[in-house]
């Protein structure tokens, strides 16, 4: 199922956020405090609420961590929180998950009737309660793997039952699922998904991805085992996507949600980095990302052929409400907090040399 388009109203920063998006990449940017995160975790929270409507609200509490206690609605009070995402294949709101306190409203599609249950006295137990159900339309079943910007996989060994155990851990499920996800035995032989892309990932990593006992290592080409514990970091990063495709976590017709992919990778890794998700979007696979990096940005432009769709998402906030612009060309974004830098950046270097 490929998502078209998202909505969001009254959560975190978005007041009533509404924008189209690609079947193929989409890359979102901002200053920090735009929601890039938020709304990356919103994605991977109907996702998951798709395929397991009864626990809704535990769901999306969960992938923000928050166990209830504080509101998710924009101005932290008791109003209504909506999250949609829409597949014009099915032509009715494919995910329309809605977790608010007190009202929680259910929408089946776009040509019935909107149903409410409100709660007098707002009690969370309750709203937790199976009693409640999203109702979504036949089928509508989304498949996500949500990467975060910070590495999990050095702290695998024991970290899952820990999460498991205690309610209060303190990491949401984005951390602790990528865990579990990376677990998942590899098969034997590439996928078909995965055929083209592993040689590039394992060029870059010099070997393979082993677990032992819980723990990640790289098995380098001269045969030395490097635990993921004392590996370089953008190591880690290229091994664990290079897992997830050998598990088939990320599979055709599924989301891949990366949140900074850059984050303490090589620079040079960076364009064979982009050739390999532009490829993974060519064969179904649906991809959103967050980014503040430049390189990164602009190498979705360089190496795009005419047939790619790649869209760009500009966030930023007028009277503390976010909004979003969207081009297929990361320069000709008008808000666009990245080139505003670098180009800050060019003119201190001329001014620079000027003085020289």
């Amino acid at each position: 199922m490929i998502i078209n388009s998202i909505g969001l109203k009254n959560f975190t920063v978005f007041e009533d956020f509404n924008i189209d998006v690609s079947s193929n990449i989409n890359i979102f940017i901002g200053e920090n405090g735009t929601g890039k995160t938020n709304l990356l975790k919103a994605i991977y929270a109907a996702s998951e609420i798709s395929r397991n409507h009864s626990k809704s609200v535990d769901i999306l509490h969960r992938c923000f961590k928050n166990n209830g206690l504080v509101s998710l609605s924009r101005n932290n009070i008791n109003t209504t929180v909506d999250i949609f995402l829409r597949d014009n294949s099915y032509d009715k709101e494919c995910i329309a998950t809605v977790i608010s306190a007190p009202t929680i409203r259910i929408i089946q599609n776009t040509s019935a009737s909107v149903s409410e249950k409100s709660l007098s006295n707002y009690d969370e137990s309750k709203v937790r309660s199976d009693s409640y159900q999203i109702h979504l339309p036949q089928n509508a079943s989304l498949l996500a793997t949500f990467i975060p910007s910070k590495d999990m996989l050095t702290h695998s060994s024991g970290l899952l039952a820990m999460s498991d155990k205690y309610r209060e851990f303190p990491f949401d499920i984005t951390l602790t699922e990528i865990i579990r996800k990376a677990n998942q035995w590899t098969l034997k032989q590439p996928p078909k998904l995965a055929r083209s892309i592993l040689p590039q990932l394992e060029e870059m990593i010099d070997g393979k991805i082993v677990i032992k006992n819980e723990e990640f290592f790289i098995v380098k080409n001269d045969g030395r085992e490097i635990n993921f514990a004392v590996e370089a970091e953008g190591f880690k990063k290229i091994g664990l996507l290079w897992q997830l495709l050998m598990n088939e976590s990320i599979t055709p017709n599924s989301i891949l949600i990366w949140d900074e992919p850059e984050a303490n990778l090589n620079p040079a890794f960076i364009p064979k980095l982009v050739e390999c998700l532009i490829e993974l979007s060519r064969n179904n696979v649906q991809i959103f990302l967050s980014t503040h990096n430049y390189i990164l940005a602009k190498y979705f432009n360089v190496k795009a052929s005419d047939s790619d769709s790649i869209m760009f998402h500009g966030l930023y906030k007028i009277n503390n409400s976010v909004q979003c612009e969207s081009n297929e060309n990361f320069a000709a974004l008008k808000h666009n907090a990245i080139i505003r830098v670098f180009n800050e950046l060019l003119d201190e270097v001329y001014d620079l040399d000027l003085g020289d």
